[in-house]
């Protein structure tokens, strides 16, 4: 009886092993899935470049396509400085977690609390915009900072970038101060819907003012430096070179301009540094991380500046993407399966949006049967 039982366990255990031999994939296997859907990307998007990070547990796979400039041959590589965009957002968003944990601010807390003035605009109809509104694009201010009605109506769609990347290099605190004096809050707060500059900016100088450091001597510390993610910065040093962009036209386009605090778009980063930004959003421990993750409001879903999605499995995922004049990214976090990957491109146009997001959804896809081994 002994030995039928052995032979019963032997031959379970082999069919376990055997089961998930099938189900992982080796390195060659990932790194083909990487080069047929960046290859898909290239073609559809006709990008000059594609760069693709993957982390999946703890382990890390990048890979470079086609050329930053066409006809020069010089692919990117895991030490090309990348405009992220949009995905500054989310590094705001774990800073302000921090202060949250630390309790130097709350989530409902009137954000004039930690203003240097008392900006009675700042209502509607006596509700406050709240720190939360400001995380989640809802502070019930429809005009953007700095306002682009003018240039809009004055110049057409093919040319509205360059004019505003010009108001942009114009724009000034002070102007954002001067701006945020007298805009008028249209709904209440925590309600409409409406992304921009403004959200992040502001969260900057209330961390500015709460913490009384500049805000990104605050990002440095609170975990650049702790991730060495020596790379990543909002200035440029005088021998910093930012990857070329291009829009659809094929037409080189300029880099991303600032005089704000750098908290909505301006970051500078490798791909190197953002594995370890992924590694870092993997952490099941980490509780700034996890804070980070927690659903503020819904429809959308969003946490600190984070898209809070669900995958085809029902999983949570977080999301967020960045577009600058010429370049496109997406980066997902995929907790439940320990993975997370980002893709760039150095093509940005109406299109390209779709294009990323089609990648990113076969990406997962394909790595999925790799992933699923994280629960077993």
């Amino acid at each position: 009886m002994n030995r039928t039982i052995l032979l019963l366990l032997l031959s379970f255990s082999i069919s376990i092993f055997s089961q998930q031999k099938q189900n992982s994939l080796s390195e060659q296997e990932i790194f083909s899935i990487i080069d047929k859907n960046a290859n898909l990307l290239l073609k559809d998007s006709k990008a000059n470049s594609v760069s693709i990070a993957v982390v999946c547990k703890d382990k890390i796979y990048t890979r470079h396509y086609g050329e930053i400039d066409k006809g020069k041959g010089n692919k990117a590589n895991d030490n090309t400085l990348f405009e992220i965009a949009s995905v500054t957002k989310v590094f705001t968003g774990t800073l302000v977690a921090n202060a949250v944990l630390e309790g130097k601010i709350k989530l409902d807390d009137d954000i004039r609390i930690y203003l240097k003035e008392p900006f009675s605009n700042l209502e509607y109809k006596g509700n406050p915009i709240r720190i939360k509104d400001l995380l989640t694009h809802r502070s019930g201010i429809l005009t953007p900072f700095p306002d682009t009605k003018e240039i809009r109506q004055k110049y057409s769609p093919d040319s509205f970038l360059v004019h505003k990347n010009r108001l942009d290099k114009l724009y000034t605190k002070k102007d954002f101060f001067n701006a945020l004096r007298n805009v008028k809050v249209d709904s209440l707060p925590g309600t409409t819907f409406k992304y921009g500059a403004l959200g992040p900016e502001l969260c900057a100088t209330i961390l500015e003012n709460v913490y009384k450091e500049k805000y990104e001597d605050l990002l440095h510390k609170t975990f650049l430096a702790k991730l060495k993610m020596n790379s990543t910065k909002i200035k440029l040093g005088k021998n910093d070179v930012v990857a070329n962009g291009y829009n659809e036209s094929g037409l080189l386009m300029t880099p991303l301009s600032s005089n704000l605090w750098g908290a909505s778009k301006i970051l500078k980063t490798t791909l190197g540094d953002l594995t370890k930004f992924i590694k870092f959003e993997l952490d099941p421990n980490n509780k700034i991380v996890l804070k980070s993750h927690d659903k503020i409001y819904s429809n959308p879903d969003m946490g600190y500046f984070w898209e809070i999605q669900t995958d085809p499995n029902g999983n949570t995922v977080y999301a967020k993407d960045g577009g600058s004049n010429g370049t496109q990214n997406i980066l997902k976090i995929y907790p439940k399966n320990n993975m997370g990957f980002i893709i760039l491109m150095n093509q940005s146009d109406k299109n390209s949006g779709t294009y990323l997001e089609s990648a990113s959804n076969n990406l997962f896809s394909n790595l999925n049967v790799l992933s699923s081994n994280s629960e077993q």
